[in-house]
């Protein structure tokens, strides 16, 4: 049975500043713009989903807000804070869609090394065992993270991440491995954690995850932004009745799936 916390830090305050705003962020590679004048923010109380194809600009937008990518132009900020300085990067929790490193390690002694790098606040080892909880993963603090599967393995990383209750809780492919159950659970999650005061920015492909948990989905192509809004916003203004329908009309392939299925089936 997930257990209820007994006692929890206070929400961040009411006039607190946005947990991230992004203004006119451009990352060159050389003359290549991976980034090209991306605007957004992620407001307190709020999930934002950032989605698009392969090579649309999801991971150096990441990359840079956490800063591990130089912005070319624009500008970031963190709960207030330049983005890539320390203020910044302290008041950011990042799930990758890769954990991996410390296998020797056990959950416990994982989750241990997580709240001393982070320096923690009391309320740290309650909600970690919440989440495990929720997870269904509280009988593994004593497996070594070598010895997880890849999807626990993410669902222990997302727990460290999320336990640390930070400003802005930022998440790589969100459901990447995690079972039906699991996801259900960090839909759950990521709602508390963004009710609690907090925002969340998801960079994700699963569109069904985006528009059943995001507040905001922000559509990225070619490295800028091509439609963003509420989801019932964006199926309004496409016309359709999917995101992911929406997804194909704001890149101009609307009619590649009717193709694909002309295709297959003359097989």
């Amino acid at each position: 049975m997930v257990q209820v916390p007994s006692r929890l830090p206070p929400l961040i305050r009411r006039d607190a500043p946005p947990p991230l705003a992004v203004h006119d962020l451009t990352v060159r590679f050389g003359s290549v713009a991976a980034v090209d004048g991306v605007r957004f923010s992620v407001a307190v109380r709020s999930i934002v989903g950032l989605v698009g194809p392969n090579g649309c600009g999801k991971t150096t937008t990441l990359r840079a807000l956490l800063g591990l990518a130089e912005p070319s132009a624009g500008s970031i900020s963190v709960a207030g804070a330049p983005g890539g300085s320390i203020d910044a990067r302290s008041q950011v929790a990042w799930l990758p869609d890769e954990p991996h490193g410390l296998d020797e390690l056990t959950v416990g002694e994982y989750l241990d090394l997580v709240a001393a790098l982070y320096g923690a606040d009391d309320g740290f080892g309650i909600r970690a065992a919440t989440y495990l909880d929720a997870f269904g993963l509280a009988d593994r603090r004593r497996t070594t993270l070598g010895a997880l599967s890849h999807g626990v393995r993410r669902a222990i990383a997302f727990v460290a991440a999320v336990a640390l209750d930070p400003p802005l809780l930022v998440v790589d492919e969100a459901t990447a491995a995690l079972d039906p159950g699991a996801v259900l659970v960090l839909r759950e999650a990521l709602r508390a954690h963004a009710r609690r005061g907090r925002g969340v920015l998801l960079a994700t492909q699963d569109l069904h995850f985006a528009s059943e948990t995001c507040d905001r989905v922000i559509l990225l192509d070619r490295g800028r932004v091509v439609a963003e809004g509420r989801v019932r916003e964006l199926l309004a203004c496409f016309s359709v009745d999917s995101l992911e329908d929406a997804f194909e009309v704001a890149l101009g392939r609307e009619g590649r799936l009717s193709e694909v299925r002309r295709a297959l089936e003359a097989l």
